[in-house]
C-alpha cells in the first residue's frame, strides 16, 4: 500500500522554477514549436515563419529523444501525419486553412481511423482487426485540419487511473517519472506534458479526462453527455485536453456538435467564445469531498490560494457539502458495468491469465452485475442530483469547485507482480479520485483547471462544475482562472523528465 507518510512529506513546500531543472526551463527557447499554443502556431504558419511539417518534425524529434522515459505512445503514424502536414501547408498557401489546420493532436487508444488498431490497453485485443472507418471524433478533427501522428496508451479496458499494462508497459508522468500521469486518458495527458503534441483527445467515464489533466498540469473538459459525438452510454463522454485554456476553446469548437454516426448528440451545436467577462459578483461553492478522500495539505493549500484570488476578483466563495461519500463508489461502478461497458468483464473473466494483474483484483471486487445494479445507480443519480440542486445551484451558486485528486502522488507502476497485492481502489489511485460522482451526474459540465506544482514536482488540479448544460459558465470561470493564476508550461515551469 502507498505509504501515507510519503504522500504528505514536505507538505506546504512550493517548488520554484529552478527546481524543475535547467533543461526543462530552457524547453521553450530550445524548441519553440513543441510547446507553442494553437494561436501562436497558426500565426507562425500564416506568416510563413514555420510550417505544419516543422511542428510535426520538432515533436517527432522530442518523441525519439524522450518517449523511452515516458512510454505514452502505442502506434505511430508519422508517415501519414507528414502527408497531412504537407497538405496543411498547401492550404495555408492557398488561404483555405481550416480551424485546426496543421495542429497536431494525440489520439487516445479508443478513437479509430481506417487501418488503426484499437487495443483498449489489453493483450486480448492487441491483435484485433484494424478499424475500417473513422470515429465521429476523428471525422471532426480531420474536417478541422488536424494532424494525428500517434495513438496513446490507456489502462486495460480504460478502468484505472494510470496506464500500466501487460500490453504496453508502464506510462510515466513527465513531471516526475515515479508517478502516474492519471487515467484512463493517460498517454494523451503525458504526451501533452512532454510536448509530443499540441492537443490531445480524451474520454471520461469516471474521471478519465479530469484526473490526467490534474496529474499533468493541464486543462481538461468533460462535456455534458450529448454535447460531443460519441457513444450512447450516459456515464461516458469525450472531450479535449490542452496545456492552455485558449487551446481548449479551439479544440472544443472543432469537435462539438452532431454527427451522422452518433444519435446522442444535441442540435444545434454550441459555439464557445474565445473571450469571456470577468467573474466579479459570482457566488461560488466549494466542496472539499471530505467523505470521499482526505485531501493532502499541499493540494488544499493550492486551492485555498486560488480561492483567495477569486475573492480578490470580487467573488463570494462559500463551503458546501453535496453529500457525496466513498461508500457510493461501488453503486456507481456496478451501474457502469451493467451497461455495454460491462462486456469488458465478460471478456476478461474468460482470459484471466492474460490480464494485467490489477484487473483480476478488480474483477473479484466488482462481482456479478445486472439490471438490479443499473437500477441502484439510477436511484443514486436521482438522489445526488436533488442534493446538488438543493445545496448548490438552487441557492444561487454559479459554479461548484472540488479537488480532482486528494493527492497527485500515485505511483506509475500500479502493480509490479501478481504477488504485489494491493487494494485496487488505493493501489491504482482510484481511492484518491473525487471525480466519479460527476459521471453519474453526467449532464453537469466539468472543466479541470491546474493548481500548479504542489508536491514532489507533481502538479494538481481542481474541478469546476457548472449547472446542467451550462458549459459556458465553466469556460468563463476557466478563462478568468487562466489570467489569475501562474501558468504552467511557461516561464521555466516545465516537466523535468526525471
Amino acid at each position: 500500500m502507498i505509504d501515507r507518510r510519503t504522500l504528505i512529506k514536505g507538505a506546504g513546500a512550493a517548488l520554484v522554477a529552478s527546481e524543475l531543472g535547467f533543461a526543462a526551463a530552457r524547453a521553450e527557447a530550445d524548441d519553440p514549436l513543441s510547446y507553442a499554443s494553437v494561436d501562436d502556431l497558426i500565426a507562425m504558419f500564416r506568416a510563413r515563419k514555420a510550417s505544419p511539417a516543422d511542428l510535426l518534425k520538432a515533436q517527432i524529434k522530442r518523441i525519439e529523444a524522450l518517449n523511452s522515459k515516458v512510454n505514452c505512445i502505442t502506434y505511430e503514424h508519422f508517415d501519414q501525419a507528414l502527408k497531412e502536414a504537407k497538405q496543411s501547408e498547401d492550404r495555408y498557401r492557398r488561404g483555405t486553412a481550416r480551424p485546426l489546420e496543421g495542429i497536431t493532436v494525440a489520439i487516445k487508444d479508443e478513437f479509430s481511423r481506417p487501418g488503426w488498431r484499437i487495443t483498449q490497453g489489453s493483450l486480448l485485443l492487441k491483435d484485433s482487426p484494424p478499424a475500417t472507418e473513422s470515429s465521429a471524433i476523428t471525422d471532426a478533427l480531420e474536417a478541422a485540419g488536424a494532424v494525428m501522428p500517434f495513438q496513446t496508451t490507456v489502462p486495460e479496458f480504460y478502468l484505472f487511473l494510470g496506464a500500466s499494462t501487460r500490453a504496453w508497459g508502464t506510462t510515466r508522468n513527465p513531471w516526475n517519472l515515479e508517478y502516474s500521469p492519471g487515467g484512463s486518458s493517460a498517454g494523451s495527458a503525458a504526451a501533452l506534458a512532454a510536448g509530443f503534441a499540441t492537443l490531445a483527445m480524451g474520454s471520461d467515464m469516471g474521471g478519465s479526462i479530469r484526473i490526467p489533466a490534474s496529474q499533468c498540469g493541464l486543462y481538461g473538459f468533460r462535456p455534458p453527455f450529448g454535447r460531443v459525438a460519441g457513444g450512447e452510454i450516459p456515464f461516458a463522454t469525450s472531450g479535449p485536453l490542452a496545456r492552455r485554456f485558449d487551446d481548449i476553446v479551439h479544440f472544443q469548437n472543432a469537435i462539438v456538435g452532431p454527427s451522422e454516426k452518433s444519435m446522442a448528440t444535441m442540435r444545434p451545436r454550441l459555439d464557445y467564445p474565445a473571450h469571456y467577462p470577468r467573474l466579479s459578483g459570482w457566488r461560488i461553492a466549494v466542496d472539499w469531498g471530505a467523505a470521499i478522500a482526505d485531501v493532502i495539505p499541499p493540494v488544499k493549500a493550492a486551492m485555498l490560494k486560488g480561492i483567495e484570488s477569486l475573492r480578490a476578483a470580487g467573488c463570494v466563495v462559500d463551503e458546501v457539502d453535496c453529500g457525496f461519500s466513498k461508500s457510493q463508489k461501488f453503486v456507481y461502478i456496478r451501474g457502469l458495468m451493467s451497461t455495454s461497458i460491462g462486456t469488458a468483464i465478460e471478456i476478461s473473466n474468460a482470459h484471466r491469465d492474460q490480464l494485467s494483474p490489477y484487473m483480476t483484483e478488480m474483477l473479484d471486487q466488482i462481482g456479478a452485475v445486472g439490471p438490479r445494479q443499473a437500477e441502484e445507480a439510477e436511484q443514486l443519480l436521482d438522489q445526488l442530483h436533488r442534493q446538488v440542486q438543493q445545496r448548490v445551484f438552487g441557492k444561487g451558486y454559479r459554479v461548484l469547485l472540488m479537488p480532482t485528486m486528494a493527492t497527485p502522488l500515485v505511483r506509475a507502476d500500479m502493480f509490479k507482480s501478481k504477488e504485489d497485492k494491493v487494494d485496487p481502489w488505493v493501489g491504482t489511485g482510484l481511492g484518491f479520485a473525487l471525480t466519479w460522482h460527476w459521471n453519474l451526474l453526467n449532464r453537469y459540465p466539468v472543466i479541470d483547471v491546474p493548481l500548479g506544482v504542489v508536491e514532489d514536482r507533481m502538479p494538481s488540479g481542481m474541478q469546476v462544475i457548472g449547472q446542467t448544460y451550462t458549459d459556458l459558465d465553466t469556460f468563463q470561470f476557466a478563462s478568468n482562472w487562466s489570467r489569475l493564476r501562474p501558468a504552467l508550461f511557461a516561464g521555466g515551469r516545465f516537466p523535468s523528465f526525471t
